[in-house]
């Protein structure tokens, strides 16, 4: 008791010492780590000045929100032949009669992402869930051997539990089925739909949870991967989460969204990213069917070219980013975008005004309101920067349009779970399709004109006229859109 008396009066007396001892230490640490492994400049002076002017708070902040890094233990640890049917050979590309102004992106697209474009594929654009739900389900009815599901929201509502039934019923019949779910998106139902599928005898595990002794310093960090594999003949992938506010015709707050359905040999380099974020959740490598075309391959105007893109915090960062810029480079006539959220940043803004000022047609559709406030304004305060070189922007009018298409000239269609923000390019765990393919680029062409037909452009008078209240308000939380 004498000890700890006397180790209390001591503290008592010293303790600005230590905590100014604490701050020092702290600051040290976290500023060398700032400056090893950020790379934006304005993000690290930013974080060096929390980290100094707030003591001991803003250390723990930075290790909490800050580090944007992972190491995948399932990538060193996967057997390395489960990749090798992916990669391509250098002295043998295929171009797949691409035009030939695309054979240097192809060439670019290799060293961005070593992984083959393959041909062969259909893919088909379900718009809403109304139309992609009803689909998945009925390919979960009729799977045989295996089902991989992962999402970001998987609601407990009445669509939710429709898959729930769907899945428990599949596991019911001797179907092996996985479902990964995120450790934050997985909140968004109170965990509610994890509990009801463990319940059926659902195997189900979580993407980096949000209480963990191991990884609550990557809390920051998600998995928004939307993705589901049958038996290696189906897919299904795009940005649509499971709940039923994407069910336009009924829904009180409908959510606007496109899904895919895939077939095709590309759907081994789709189902290879769940098998490797399983593994990365539970150190379990599971083994999936691969795909086995049921008729003799035939070639065909219409086969769809197309490859996975996988991007996250990890050995695959900004491969997403670098794809972009690498297909803007080859926009001759136009570039067509659709996103929920439009907060690129610098290097993406610059290669977007680089193709307008070709003479490149550039139009961008936004939702007039999204589901988050200040995201709209951060967007607001981008619009005159944008429009600048000519950039068209356009604001839909429909409900809450969580589309993300972006569409070049007439052949290239990237297609996915990627928005054109921070969060989706530096934080989260994202899948793309890559696709060359005119018959799927004029779909999306037409869907991407019925959704401006809806939208009203963004105006240069309507942007100066904005009142000094909102340019400020806009601008103040521009500053953070980083972090957003």
């Amino acid at each position: 008791m004498q000890v700890l008396e006397a180790l209390f009066e001591w503290v008592s007396f010293h303790w600005v010492t230590i905590i100014v001892v604490l701050h020092i230490g702290l600051s040290v640490v976290t500023s060398l780590h700032v400056l090893l492994f950020k790379e934006n400049e304005r993000t690290s002076l930013a974080w060096i000045g929390l980290v100094i002017f707030s003591p001991v708070l803003g250390s723990l902040f930075y290790w909490l929100f800050g580090i944007n890094r992972i190491r995948r233990i399932a990538k060193r640890e996967h057997p390395q032949t489960l990749k090798q049917d992916f990669r391509y050979k250098e002295d043998c590309i295929d171009f797949h009669c691409l035009p030939e102004n695309w054979h240097s992106s192809v060439i670019a697209g290799y060293a961005i992402h070593p992984v083959n474009y393959v041909d062969d594929n259909s893919i088909e654009p379900l718009v809403n869930g109304d139309n992609a739900y009803p689909a998945m389900i009925k390919s979960i009815q009729a799977a045989k051997h295996h089902i991989v599901l992962s999402s970001y929201i998987f609601d407990y509502d009445s669509l939710g539990r429709q898959f729930v039934n769907a899945l428990a019923q599949a596991q019911q019949r001797g179907v092996l089925v996985h479902v990964l779910l995120d450790g934050i998106g997985v909140g968004y139902s109170w965990r509610k739909s994890d509990r009801a599928l463990k319940k059926r005898g659902v195997r189900t595990a979580q993407f980096l949870p949000a209480i963990s002794f191991t990884s609550i310093r990557f809390i920051n960090l998600r998995n928004h991967r939307k993705i589901l594999c049958v038996d290696g003949e189906e897919a299904y992938i795009g940005g649509m989460n499971i709940s039923k506010s994407n069910l336009v015709k009924s829904a009180k707050h409908p959510i606007d969204d496109v899904h895919f359905k895939v077939t095709g040999p590309v759907i081994d380099q789709i189902s290879q990213v769940f098998i490797e974020d399983w593994f990365f959740a539970t150190r379990e490598l599971i083994q999936f069917p691969s795909y086995s075309p049921s008729t003799p391959k035939v070639k065909n105007d219409k086969s769809v070219v197309a490859r996975v893109i996988q991007d996250g915090p990890d050995e695959h960062h900004n491969r997403i980013r670098w794809t972009l810029i690498n297909a803007l480079v080859c926009a001759q006539k136009s570039v067509k975008i659709i996103t929920p959220y439009f907060i690129p940043d610098q290097t993406l803004m610059t290669s977007l005004h680089a193709a307008a000022l070709r003479g490149v047609a550039v139009e961008i559709i936004v939702p007039e309101h999204s589901n988050i406030l200040f995201v709209d304004w951060v967007m607001e305060a981008n619009y005159p920067r944008i429009i600048e070189h000519g950039i068209k922007i356009y604001k839909n009018k429909r409900p809450f349009d969580h589309s993300k298409i972006v569409l070049i000239d007439d052949v290239w269609s990237f297609i996915g779970s990627t928005n054109w923000d921070a969060r989706s390019l530096e934080f989260n765990f994202e899948i793309n399709l890559e696709c060359f393919d005119k018959n799927l680029n004029g779909q999306l062409t037409e869907l991407f004109e019925s959704k401006k037909f809806n939208a009203e452009g963004v105006l240069e008078e309507d942007v100066r006229g904005l009142s000094i209240y909102k340019k400020i308000r806009n601008n103040l939380f521009r500053l953070f859109s980083p972090y957003l």
